[in-house]
Formats: C-alpha cells, structure tokens, sequence
C-alpha cells in the first residue's frame, strides 16, 4: 500500500496526497503531464514509468506528431494495458519546459478535474511529471497552493454548473495527488496549508 494522507474535504470530494504515479494510481481515471520534451532529453521516474508501461508508445507518439504535449492538449488512453491499475489514463500537455510557471500545472489540474467530472468518474489522480521532465526542486517549490486553488475552484464550477440543472450532480468523490516518496512529507504539508487556507477563506 502506497503512502497516503487524505488532507480533507471539498465540496464532498476526498483530497488526497499519496506516493504513486499514473501506473500505480488504482483509480477510475488517473492523470499525468508531459511537456513537448524533457530538458535533460529523457523522461525519468513515473513519466518514464509510464512510457515503458505502455511499450514506449507515450514517447513514441509524441515523436510521430499524435500527440505533442502542447499546452491543455489531452490524449486520453481508453485501454490502459495489463499491469497498470488505473481503469483510464489521461495525459495533459504543458508546453514547451523552459516556458513553465506554476499558473501551467494550475490549468492542467483544473482540465483534469473538469474531465474526471464530465466522464463521470468516482475517483482521479493527478501526477504533475515537473521533476520527471527535468525541472529543478527548487523552481516548483510553490507549485502546491497553485495546484490546491485550481482543484478547489474546478470543483466549485462543476457543482455550480450542477446546481443550475445544466449537467448530473458531480460523481468525483476522490481526488489524489501524486508524488515522490522523497518529496511526500514536505509536499504533503505544503498542499496541507493550502488546503486550510483556502477553507478559511
């Protein structure tokens, strides 16, 4: 069992923060980022876990020009294979690396959280692939409270949109962030205060 923490509630979806990537997630629909290209070269940790789980195909589409990675583009994988325990993957594109700023990982949860609610899944993670695509600790240090006021405000849409009989009540019950077992204890407080921010108005 991965570590875990669930942080809390938001508008009656679990937030919660775990060791996984979009391989290990055993979730209904589980999300992970790619750029148009890694600033080393090549992927690492649950982007490159990722990769060889689908027998190098993710790279490969990439480098045929299926899917390149641009900014919210979305290339959602059905059929996950034999072994991964996500039920359906979707991977968001975030642009070119060296262009990257919080506010980029802030538009891609909320493109997830709008997915995961329109397909009408129970439960979503989310890995942002930062570290794995070559950007340094340091640059994405405050990358949690981005990433906790984009899901907090993507939710409050979906059930607004509920509320005024223009879709189905949401179905998200859970909702998880991905990280490193290196990072887990530091990001786990980081997206904890965000989290009571936010509820504190």
């Amino acid at each position: 069992m991965p570590e875990h923490q669930t942080l809390g509630r938001w508008k009656g979806v679990s937030i919660d923060v775990a060791v996984m990537d979009g391989v290990m997630a055993d979730v209904d629909l589980s999300f992970a980022c790619m750029f148009t290209r890694e600033l080393d070269g090549n992927p690492r940790g649950g982007l490159l876990h990722l990769n060889q789980a689908l027998s190098g195909m993710l790279m490969r589409l990439r480098d045929e020009g299926v899917f390149l990675g641009e900014p919210m583009e979305t290339l959602l994988i059905s059929q996950p294979p034999a072994g991964m325990a996500a039920r359906a993957v979707m991977v968001i594109g975030m642009g070119d690396p060296s262009a990257w700023t919080p506010a980029v990982t802030g538009r891609a949860v909320a493109t997830a959280i709008s997915a995961a609610m329109q397909r009408g899944v129970g439960s979503a993670a989310f890995a942002p692939s930062l570290l794995d695509s070559g950007l340094a600790p340091q640059a994405t240090s405050s990358v949690a409270s981005v990433m906790m006021k984009a899901a907090t405000r993507a939710i409050d849409a979906q059930v607004s949109i509920a509320a005024y009989g223009l879709a189905p009540a949401p179905s998200l019950r859970r909702w998880a962030f991905d990280v490193g077992a290196a990072g887990f204890a530091a990001a786990t407080e980081q997206f904890r205060v965000a989290l009571a921010q936010l509820e504190t108005g």
